[in-house]
């Protein structure tokens, strides 16, 4: 690689003008249209970050560059006709397809796949793979589609359990950004049981080299955790962690240290003292607050961001439950940060974004209780995540996520995403901490 890159710079050097006026050649295989504008997305964004970082720059317009991909992508793609094309190269257009929106041609060329004669076992499963791949949208008629072509790649042989854990992936992915808890379960625990007969070493230091399986397994039980803390079950989220490790005693360092003990950390919280809920800025707070302390009330404290599609998905049961039990005293409250933007508004300052984040949640989303809005941390190239001290007190990893903290300020439940039973089972729960106690004022009244 390092020679490749020094000859192309010899070229550069030595044949300038001719580099200059000649237009890189079109790709000439659906494979090829994909990767010529994914890296030049690649090296248009670097270039825009780069730019951002000097004086008075500004952020990279992503939605812009990610339009200009797909419009390049769909430029390319008009040279191919499925009715010419046969063989593995078909997967490769429905591929470019589903890149460009265009879902009816990528099911049309997996099927002429799936219906070409002599397909091996493992050529027939690439295909379905593509094919759940196709179907897998938040679309409940299409994700039922999906699942009947994961029945068939299960029917296949054993030897094909790296296949079938891939499908299984897709879904179990798009199930975890959905919040659909006995789906999460299905692929998560068939993930686990295909991933106990594979060897799934991690580089050391880093995921780079990691083996493919390694990380659908891992998300497995960090999923499966997060579905049991939905349901309270604290104990089993422990234990599905503690067994990934005795499970896979080849995950590398970074797997473990980077992917399961955050999450284990998280559960290990339950049972503990809550922190209070601290920012400089506040919305649906009086002037001059700067921290809330949960202890004293029943508190459902939610980590949010406006960005976040699962988050909105949680705010009309999150209102109607204040409405429910505020008069019994409980206690609700949100923690977000700055991000410098709010929908297509980019380059905010700070009283530009809060102005925006009020915009959004109080007009928007009719949220009446406070939230904190944290500065958001600088992140330093090569150095771990950066959090906000609330996320980092919280070990807050996705979001939305959602602690239940009693009136002698224990945390009592933490729930990551939002499955929509948490409509039936938080009111249970909050039901059971608030017992005979009545009244109360809101956080926003008192401090």
């Amino acid at each position: 690689m390092r020679s490749r890159t020094r000859a192309a710079l010899i070229g550069i050097a030595v044949f300038p003008c001719a580099l200059a006026a000649q237009a890189p050649a079109q790709p000439t295989t659906p494979d090829g249209c994909r990767n010529a504008a994914s890296q030049w997305f690649t090296q248009q964004y670097r270039a825009a970050q780069a730019a951002a970082s000097e004086p008075g720059g500004k952020a990279p317009d992503l939605q812009a560059l990610l339009t200009e991909r797909t419009r390049r992508e769909r430029t390319c793609a008009a040279q191919f006709h499925l009715a010419d094309m046969s063989g593995p190269e078909l997967l490769d257009l429905a591929a470019l397809a589903m890149e460009v929106g265009n879902e009816d041609e990528a099911v049309a060329a997996v099927h002429k796949r799936l219906q070409e004669p002599g397909l091996t076992d493992r050529e027939r499963a690439d295909a379905l793979n593509v094919m759940i791949g196709a179907y897998t949208r938040p679309d409940t008629a299409k994700l039922d589609e999906a699942e009947r072509y994961m029945r068939r790649l299960e029917a296949l042989p054993d030897s094909l359990a790296d296949r079938k854990l891939a499908g299984h992936a897709t879904l179990d992915g798009e199930y975890r950004y959905l919040d659909f808890d006995s789906r999460i379960r299905r692929h998560s625990m068939a993930i686990i049981a295909l991933g106990r007969n594979m060897k799934l070493a991690g580089a050391p230091n880093g995921p780079v080299k990691m083996n493919p399986a390694t990380f659908p397994v891992v998300t497995a039980y960090t999923d499966m955790a997060e579905v049991y803390g939905d349901f309270g079950e604290t104990d089993s989220a422990l234990a599905i962690l503690d067994q990934a490790s005795r499970d896979h005693p080849e995950f590398s360092s970074y797997v473990v240290d980077n992917l399961l003990k955050p999450e284990r950390a998280r559960f290990a919280l339950i049972g503990t003292h809550a922190v209070p809920i601290s920012a400089d800025h506040w919305i649906n707070a009086p002037a001059g607050t700067r921290t809330i302390d949960p202890t004293g009330h029943v508190t459902v404290l939610e980590f949010t961001a406006h960005w976040c599609l699962p988050c909105r998905n949680s705010y009309p049961g999150l209102v109607a439950m204040a409405k429910r039990f505020e008069p019994q005293g409980v206690w609700f409250l949100f923690a977000t940060q700055f991000y410098g933007y709010v929908g297509k508004k980019r380059n905010l300052d700070q009283a530009g974004e809060m102005a925006a984040d009020r915009q959004y949640y109080v007009t928007e989303h009719g949220i009446h209780f406070p939230i904190a809005v944290a500065y958001r941390p600088v992140q330093s190239q090569g150095a771990p995540y950066a959090r906000n001290p609330n996320d980092e007190h919280y070990h807050v990893g996705g979001i939305p996520q959602v602690v239940v903290i009693d009136r002698n300020g224990v945390i009592r439940r933490i729930v990551t995403g939002w499955d929509f039973g948490n409509v039936q089972r938080l009111p249970v729960l909050l039901a059971s901490l608030v017992g005979d106690h009545r009244g109360g004022s809101s956080p926003s009244s008192r401090r």
